[in-house]
């Protein structure tokens, strides 16, 4: 995949998924490791934890990171800063399986001083940003009605690269990336590469919230569009900025 240049990848505030593997995190105190992958919910489409690769000096081989504990992502010299220090992580709950445990996630956010983002309405339940959960006493954590202890909706996103979209009766293309929002950690777009599947393929862009059906056994996502809007869709080209008006274009092209 093209390397981006630093002026185009800070456009619009998103973040190619692909780019986070260039990125090296670094608590308040000292170096924690380079970023591995990242781990989304398909509730809300919204990236939970930066998995992280650690050094020996660690407890544990890698390490959860929630985006409410990061202060600055430096793009120029691929570093996210946390406001959390290295001995603060090293110490945090680990994961003793996968897929996430719900009660994982309660004991990481309980150990943080975060609200839980399943609690509420929003992108990241109470609150519209992620930093926006952190609290400074755990007194004053919302108290979790019966029916927020479902089970977890966490997702490996590496896993999803390579993921194949389909119509109703057809299938068009695959994951080859996702666009993520740097304020919200919202994914916004998955980038659809439909070169082997339709006539002068090209990559284009699909909102998670087309997707009207989520296959894990066929490794498929099947959107509510139509073949016919999927070949004269806009081809997505990272050079040019996604702003405002070209996203209102694709929206209303898709009748969305």
């Amino acid at each position: 995949m093209t390397k981006l240049k630093f002026r185009e990848r800070v456009v619009n505030m998103m973040l190619h998924y692909s780019w986070l593997s260039s990125y090296t995190i670094y608590g308040s105190d000292s170096e924690i490791g380079p970023v591995t992958n990242v781990y989304f919910d398909t509730e809300r489409w919204t990236v939970r934890y930066f998995i992280v690769k650690t050094s020996a000096t660690f407890l544990a081989e890698r390490v959860f990171i929630s985006p409410a504990s990061i202060a600055k992502i430096d793009h120029k010299n691929n570093v996210i800063r946390l406001s959390i220090s290295s001995k603060e992580v090293d110490k945090a709950p680990v994961p003793e399986k996968e897929p996430l445990s719900r009660q994982y996630e309660k004991d990481m956010h309980t150990y943080y001083r975060m609200s839980p983002y399943w609690v509420g309405h929003g992108i990241w339940g109470p609150a519209a940003l992620p930093h926006e959960l952190l609290v400074e006493d755990l007194s004053e954590l919302p108290l979790e009605r019966e029916h927020d202890h479902h089970q977890s909706h966490v997702y490996d996103a590496e896993n999803v690269i390579g993921y194949k979209l389909a119509t109703k009766n057809d299938t068009f293309g695959k994951i080859d990336d996702f666009l993520i929002d740097e304020s919200s950690f919202e994914i916004k777009y998955y980038i659809a590469d439909t070169k082997k599947w339709l006539p002068g393929g090209k990559k284009i862009l699909i909102s998670p919230k087309w997707i009207e059906e989520i296959s894990w056994e066929k490794a498929q996502f099947s959107i509510d569009v139509t073949r016919e809007q999927l070949e004269k869709a806009p081809e997505y080209l990272p050079e040019l900025d996604l702003d405002d008006k070209r996203e209102s274009e694709l929206w209303l092209y898709y009748g969305k």
